[in-house]
């Protein structure tokens, strides 16, 4: 295996994990706050059962996404701005 072909399927994994789950929590449950949304936007995780949202790494655990260049604290001026 080539290392361009391997990278690619390790994109497509990270893109299907990222997106695809991160939308459906958005969609229902208790993950409503904008610290969920925004934790979601960048590709964390959010139990929409709890509203329990996470991103990056807690406890040695990987929840996904990052603060890289301040994506996360970004989202929550944004947001925060549009409810003035």
């Amino acid at each position: 295996m080539t290392h361009t072909c391997f990278a690619t399927i390790v994109l497509i994994i990270a893109a299907y994990f990222l997106g695809a789950p991160g939308a459906a929590a958005a969609a229902e449950g208790k993950c409503t706050s904008i610290q969920a949304q925004c934790a979601l936007e960048i590709g964390g995780t959010c139990d929409p059962k709890t509203g329990r949202w996470r991103y990056g790494f807690v406890y040695g655990r990987s929840y996904g996404g990052s603060n890289i260049g301040g994506a996360f604290d970004a989202c929550i001026s944004r947001k925060l701005a549009g409810h003035k």
